[in-house]
């Protein structure tokens, strides 16, 4: 995963140092699927170049109380809130040579996020030698880092509206997550071991 980043990144300073004059334009956007999550995610995209894309999108989840299944379950705990901030910056490549195009794309993300988890943890004890089981509240303020991939296909980048459609999935590398079931704002919920969430991004352009 970090041999693409730096791979990918590296590419972008190369193109950077050989920009065209052709137009370049930027647009304000926001991701729709996260919205069924109760997050809302909006963002800046700037396309440097017909094939080379910047974006940066950011928001915040709402009590968010979606859970995944994951192998490293813990039965006993229980996670009902999510909430938290995220930032995610990242770069993309567009196959085709006009910005007057459908496009399909493929990029990578890096996600920074601070979660806001509330829940419940089933302690086990003896009293008068018998076994009893307690509820301890549990609350956790954290920070956490992923990176993902991203692949779709984007609208014609001169027109005031442009959208995006894909698909983002990838794993985190500072994960200080309660459970591996909790939802990770900016990066979604868990689907065989992996991070996922779905792009449908509405542009309006601003240049």
């Amino acid at each position: 995963m970090f041999k693409i980043l730096i791979s990918i990144l590296l590419s972008l300073i190369f193109s950077l140092g050989s920009l065209s004059q052709e137009e370049k334009t930027s647009y304000f956007g926001i991701n729709i699927p996260p919205l069924f999550g109760t997050t809302l995610e909006l963002g800046y995209e700037l396309n440097i170049k017909s094939n080379l894309s910047l974006d940066v999108y950011g928001g915040y989840t709402f009590n968010n109380e979606l859970e995944s299944k994951c192998f490293e379950e813990n039965e006993k705990l229980k996670v009902n809130k999510m909430s938290g901030g995220f930032f995610k910056l990242g770069v993309r490549y567009n196959w085709r040579k006009n910005l007057n195009r459908f496009a399909p794309f493929i990029g990578v993300n890096l996600v920074n996020s601070i979660s806001i988890e509330e829940g419940t943890q089933e302690i086990g004890g003896f009293i008068n030698n018998e076994p009893t089981i307690s509820l301890e509240q549990v609350v956790s303020n954290r920070y956490n880092l992923g990176i993902s991939g991203i692949i779709g296909i984007t609208s014609n980048s001169t027109k005031k509206i442009n959208l995006d459609f894909g698909v983002q999935f990838g794993r985190l590398i500072v994960n200080n997550l309660l459970s591996c079931k909790s939802y990770m704002p900016g990066m979604g919920i868990v689907y065989n071991e992996n991070r996922i969430q779905g792009v449908f991004r509405i542009k309006y352009r601003i240049n």
